[in-house]
């Protein structure tokens, strides 16, 4: 699957065409997987969510599992099915993001593309820099100390 992770700025061409960066297409172990990615609304966040095939494969097999009932499921269904799009990769490696998928985050032609380990994530910069970016260094910061391994020895004098 690979590793995504690293910020990188790219604008989004006046067809809605925006770069995949080289390190995160060199990151898909699967050859086959290089060609096309899965993209998905993140309303919630408001960016747009990119997987391999298989990564989302395994994204709707957790989260149709978390679904306690019959009627959830089918609205899930319904909502990534009208939320996504199956998105090919050029020959110049570009993607080619919907327009409708991007007037949903409100998507303009300054862009972030941010590695989230198991995908990536497209975003509008402003709204980045301004909302996403600030809220997870606030995130990591109160949280970091959690984040030690628990076989971490401190050195004396150190906490």
């Amino acid at each position: 699957m690979g590793t995504f992770n690293g910020e990188y700025e790219h604008k989004i061409d006046s067809k809605g065409r925006v770069f995949v960066p080289r390190r995160i297409i060199e990151e898909i172990e699967e050859p086959a997987e290089r060609n096309h990615f899965q993209v998905v609304v993140n309303l919630e966040e408001g960016c747009l969510d990119v997987y391999t095939e298989s990564a989302y494969r395994e994204y709707l097999r957790v989260s149709l599992a978390k679904e306690k009932t019959a009627r959830g499921a089918r609205l899930l269904r319904r909502s990534l099915g009208a939320n996504s799009r199956k998105v090919p990769l050029d020959t110049q490696g570009r993607v080619l993001l919907p327009k409708e998928l991007r007037e949903r985050i409100k998507l303009g032609s300054d862009a972030v593309i941010v590695g989230s380990l198991s995908y990536f994530e497209i975003w509008d910069r402003s709204r980045y820099m301004n909302d996403a970016l600030p809220e997870a260094d606030d995130f990591f910061n109160a949280e970091v100390a959690n984040f030690r391994n628990p076989d971490y020895e401190p050195m004396e004098g150190e906490s």
